[in-house]
Formats: C-alpha cells, sequence, structure tokens
C-alpha cells in the first residue's frame, strides 16, 4: 500500500495504520532532524512532536502538490527551525558530525571507521565551505536520499536552484577535501 493509500484510509478513520507511516519514515527522519538539533534526546522528543504534528494535520496534505514525503520533510523542517528559534539556539554546522550507527552495523569495523572519518571530513568542509542553504541542499540530497524534484519542493525554490546549489558544493568541496 502507498503512502496516499495509506493516508486516505487514515482519513477515513482506520488511525491504525498511521503505525506503518511512522515505521517506514522513523530512521530517515531521525537523521534529518538529529543532523540540525545534534541531540538525541532532543530529535526522540522533536521527532514524536512531528509524527504527531503530521497526524493532527493530514487532511492538509494535498498529494496533487507533492509528495507524502516532501509535505512530511516540509513540516518538519519549518518545526526543527521554529523550535531551534524559539529556544535561541543556533545550529553550528561545522560543529555537526556524521553518525549513522543509529541504522547501520558494520562487519568491518576498521573500513567503517575509515569511511565515517571521510564522511565526517567532508561533512566539516561543507559546514565551513556552503552558505546554510546550499549546506541544507546538500543534507536533503546526500544523507536524506531526497530528489532534486523533492528538494525544490519541500524549500520551495526552483529545480534549477538546487541543480546548481548540489555542482557548485561538490566543487568547493572537492578542492577542500583532495
Amino acid at each position: 500500500m502507498n503512502d496516499n493509500e495509506l493516508i486516505i484510509k487514515i482519513l477515513d478513520g482506520d488511525k491504525d495504520l498511521y503505525a506503518k507511516i511512522m515505521d517506514k519514515y522513523h530512521n530517515e527522519l531521525f537523521k534529518y532532524v538529529y543532523n540540525m538539533v545534534n541531540n538525541y534526546n532532543e530529535t526522540e522528543d522533536l521527532l514524536q512532536e512531528i509524527f504527531f504534528k503530521l497526524y493532527k494535520h493530514l487532511k492538509k496534505f494535498d498529494s496533487s502538490k507533492s509528495s507524502f514525503r516532501t509535505w512530511m520533510y516540509r513540516v518538519s523542517k519549518n518545526y526543527v527551525l521554529n523550535y531551534l528559534k524559539s529556544s535561541k539556539k543556533r545550529m553550528s554546522n561545522a560543529s555537526v558530525e556524521y553518525n549513522d550507527d543509529i541504522n547501520q552495523a558494520s562487519e568491518n569495523i576498521e573500513e567503517q571507521a575509515v569511511n565515517d572519518e571521510r564522511i565526517n571530513l567532508i561533512i566539516k568542509a561543507m559546514g565551513k565551505l556552503l552558505k546554510p542553504k546550499h549546506y541544507e541542499i546538500m543534507h536533503l540530497y546526500y544523507f536524506s536520499n531526497l530528489t532534486v524534484k523533492e528538494i525544490s519542493e519541500t524549500l520551495e525554490i526552483p529545480d534549477k536552484t538546487v541543480y546548481k546549489a548540489i555542482n557548485t558544493s561538490i566543487e568547493k568541496i572537492k578542492k577542500e577535501v583532495a
């Protein structure tokens, strides 16, 4: 059953199906929120609040305007940014570290350590070299696996802007990391 079919059934009264949506998107949304707040406990709390907000406003979702996934990311982004503003916290992209231990168990620990170190180096370069909007685009593209179209819809910017941001960001990062 796809997202739209699930949503229709949920709105028709089968509220238990919402757990399927939560299960499907929990891990990827966790990574996205965690990389914005860089705190495990805050991420867990925010994720619960975001899923509640998504459920509460599910009837506002319009599948003719975007996919559920895109709408979910837009709602999540806005919620977390409002949280960060209201709590007077500031994101420090340079101190964000990639940690994919949440979903992966590596059979080759040395290989994983080298890979994690390389990814952390790239993320630090992203935080140092990129404007906040470009950093967000790169994070959505590479770490949340959103398509250019989904990023465009989530951030409400043209596809061409997303393509250009990705390409110029890659060039900047290559020069720094190479």
